[in-house]
């Protein structure tokens, strides 16, 4: 079996498959009537450098590093049409300067992975007259959904790589994802299931397509899902991608899916997750997995209510709380009082350099700063490794519910397993209520509880304040007698 792999692209698959993420493999395909020649593949990976540093060309799918935090998605416009405003030359514009397409990359050959610097822009002194640059990089799923275009909330990294392996995904197998938005989940989904060449997972279909793997993904929006299905066909996943408008909570799954139940796993990511479980389970496979994501926890208990109904077993809610961190080498002082006195009070940064290298050496001999001996000397300066928690990145997470649809035991049917599920809810249910009326009927007979020593309290204060009153007004009408008089 032919593996996908992940070197120039969002998905790069070798062979006689055309590449999803470079287009001028598509025109390779054309010279030579539907595949690829040994002499044109040969070709190609002797430019390549085995697969691995591919020549940017016309069409490529390219992510510009910027700097920390700042990339950004183009597709290679080199050559241009000047009459055609949606033609034109491509320009990358950043805070550095503006990068062209045709000058600063496919002219000059640059690879994935290299430098392209900007050659209207001058070097700057700082720099030593280097001239700005960014990094050219080879797009994979990772990338992609740092830099898409946002239609809805996206899954990052840490959910992903979570449901990508919490749903058994291999090359050949069959998703259906609900809920497409921005399709950032959807790339890394056809990335885990492309390039397959049969197998068991799809004995039940006839279907060339998928038995190469497949990904049936819905939107509800339809503005939503012709976006997500352009950028399918630009990136070059058409093949292993179906994207499709329509409201899964509304009328389910298509039936001739139902009825095919070729898929393998599918995934919901909706606001009622709840109503689409039965049709999720009429879709799957025995033994296949179900995973919703759901922001609130009632979303949550709702849909695994639904999900123990129609036969799913071994449910798990989980949440991923990923937090990244900054390690960096950083010197630090050794000794906190001898740094807080008047001689070493100073910064470390406007320290001269090479006196601290001298110091540190002499305080590791023994010495001090006239040569003479210390009895206690440490090194002033050290480097060490410090890991800072970075506390804001992109995130945007909930909860996630896997399930797996139980094989029905020998000699059941639907109907039957249907009814003993229905048979242990309602004992369910009856152990319940029991409770519930044993617990009302402790509350009735259990004795009041004792107010005694409020009350006692309440009556020594009335006690203690009645004797101050009293005398109060006797020296009140004395008073009043003494001057009447």
């Amino acid at each position: 079996m032919s593996s996908s792999r992940i070197t120039g692209g969002i998905l790069h698959v070798p062979a006689s498959t055309p590449s999803p993420s470079f287009q001028h493999f598509d025109e390779l395909e054309k010279k030579s009537g539907g595949g690829i020649d040994e002499g044109e593949e040969e070709k190609r990976e002797d430019e390549c450098d085995d697969g691995t540093n591919m020549i940017i060309r016309e069409n490529d799918l390219v992510i510009a590093h910027v700097g920390f935090g700042d990339q950004k998605a183009m597709r290679v416009r080199a050559s241009g049409n000047k009459t055609n405003a949606k033609r034109a030359e491509g320009m990358l514009h950043t805070s550095y300067g503006s990068f062209s397409h045709k000058r600063d990359i496919t002219d000059k050959s640059i690879r994935f992975g290299e430098k392209a610097f900007c050659s209207s822009a001058k070097g700057s002194s700082s720099s030593g007259g280097q001239k700005p640059f960014v990094w050219c990089l080879a797009p994979t799923c990772e990338l992609w959904t740092n830099v898409l275009a946002h239609r809805t909330q996206i899954l990052y990294a840490y959910d992903i790589s979570l449901i990508c392996a919490w749903l058994d995904l291999k090359p050949g197998k069959v998703v259906l994802e609900s809920g497409t938005g921005s399709a950032s989940l959807t790339h890394s989904l056809v990335r885990a299931v492309a390039n397959g060449r049969g197998g068991d997972s799809c004995s039940n279909s006839s279907s060339d397509s998928v038995s190469k793997g497949h990904v049936f993904t819905f939107e509800f929006n339809q503005s939503r899902a012709d976006a997500a299905r352009e950028e399918i066909d630009e990136n070059g996943l058409k093949e292993y991608c179906t994207v499709t408008h329509r409201d899964i909570e509304t009328n389910g799954f298509p039936k001739n899916l139902e009825t095919a139940k070729i898929a393998d796993a599918v995934f919901l990511d909706l606001p009622g997750p709840h109503k689409c479980v039965e049709s999720s389970a009429n879709c799957l496979k025995e033994d296949g997995v179900l995973c919703s994501f759901s922001p609130c926890v009632e979303q949550v208990q709702r849909t695994c209510v639904e999900m123990q109904k129609f036969g799913f077993v071994d449910v798990k809610t989980v949440e991923m709380l990923g937090r990244e961190f900054d390690v960096n080498e950083r010197k630090f002082f050794t000794d906190i009082e001898k740094a807080s006195t008047g001689k070493f009070s100073r910064n470390l940064s406007e320290r001269d350099t090479k006196s601290v290298k001298e110091e540190t050496k002499k305080a590791k001999k023994g010495l001090n700063s006239k040569g003479g001996e210390e009895e206690e000397s440490v090194a002033l300066v050290s480097q060490r490794v410090s890991a800072v928690p970075r506390f804001q990145g992109q995130t945007h997470t909930g909860y996630l519910t896997f399930a797996r649809l139980a094989p029905l035991p020998e000699g059941w049917t639907k109907a039957s397993w249907n009814e003993r599920a229905e048979m242990k809810r309602e004992a369910g249910k009856e152990i319940l209520r029991a409770k519930v009326e044993r617990d009302e009927g402790r509350k009735k007979n259990a004795p009041a509880p004792s107010n005694s020593t409020g009350k006692k309290r309440k009556q020594e204060d009335v006690a203690a304040v009645a004797p101050m009153t009293n005398e109060t007004k006797v020296h009140h009408h004395a008073d009043e007698d003494e001057y009447s008089d």
